[in-house]
Order: structure tokens, then C-alpha cells, then sequence
């Protein structure tokens, strides 16, 4: 086995692997967790984690597209511009993949059907509460012919 091969073998990340959606958010997470533990107490404001993530996104992702465009600058069109742009956009989506911020759908579907459930017991209640005058109203009217 060569050395190349022993380097390749023995490292976890690498640029090619780390090209990946996968692996940068598997990379920006371990960033995040590291630096939360090491750094951060338990009382430490909740958006603190937030901004180390996109911190740590936003370097990742600039490494990535670095050697992309030191190795091909024409996959950016030549454009320092787009070349930055890319870089905040997707510097922002890692960062939502690594908080989570894909389970926003599924919080919006609870939401609507816990919503909709709340609907729906003021709904019968207000049924019920109709059903009850009505039936009051009927047995007054009983009440009389008896």
C-alpha cells in the first residue's frame, strides 16, 4: 500500500467526500457540537448555537467552493460575484439542514391539525350548547300542553 492510499484510509474527511450536501452537514454539525461543549454553557441563549452554526456553515462552504474555483474557475463563469453569491446561499441552506429547519413542514402540519382539532371541539360545543337551548325550548313547550 502506498502512502497516497494510507493518507486516503486514514483520513475521515477529505474535499472530494466533503463536496457532498451529507457531508457538509455532518461536518458543520460536528463543528457546532464541539464548540457548544467545549465553549457554551447550559444557560447560553439559544441563538448563540444558531450563529455558530452558520459561522461554521459559512466556512465550510467557502472552503469547498475556494478549491472549486482555484481548480475550475469557469464552473462560477469567471465571476467573483456569483462566486460569492453561491457561497451565502448555500452557506445558509447548510445551516438550515444543520439546525433542523426541514422539520419546520411537518411543525406547520401539527400546527394546522391541532388548530383544526381546537376548531372542532369549539364547534361541538357550540352544538352542543344549541342542541341544549333547543331541547330547553321543547320541554317548556311540553310544559304547556300537559
Amino acid at each position: 500500500m502506498g502512502m497516497e492510499e494510507v493518507g486516503k484510509a486514514l483520513t475521515l474527511f477529505n474535499m472530494e467526500f466533503l463536496s457532498s450536501v451529507t457531508a457538509m452537514v455532518l461536518a458543520v454539525n460536528l463543528i457546532t457540537q464541539v464548540i457548544k461543549e467545549v465553549f457554551l454553557n447550559e444557560n447560553v441563549n439559544q441563538r448563540i448555537p444558531k450563529m455558530i452554526t452558520l459561522f461554521a456553515s459559512t466556512i465550510v462552504v467557502l472552503v469547498h467552493h475556494y478549491r472549486v474555483w482555484s481548480l475550475t474557475p469557469g464552473v462560477f463563469h469567471n465571476s467573483i460575484i456569483e462566486l460569492i453569491f453561491l457561497i451565502f446561499v448555500n452557506s445558509v441552506f447548510i445551516a438550515a439542514l444543520s439546525m433542523g429547519n426541514y422539520k419546520i413542514l411537518n411543525l406547520t402540519k401539527d400546527k394546522e391539525v391541532k388548530k383544526m382539532k381546537e376548531q372542532m371541539a369549539v364547534n361541538e360545543a357550540k352544538l352542543q350548547s344549541f342542541d341544549d337551548k333547543k331541547n330547553d325550548e321543547e320541554r317548556e313547550d311540553f310544559g304547556e300542553l300537559f
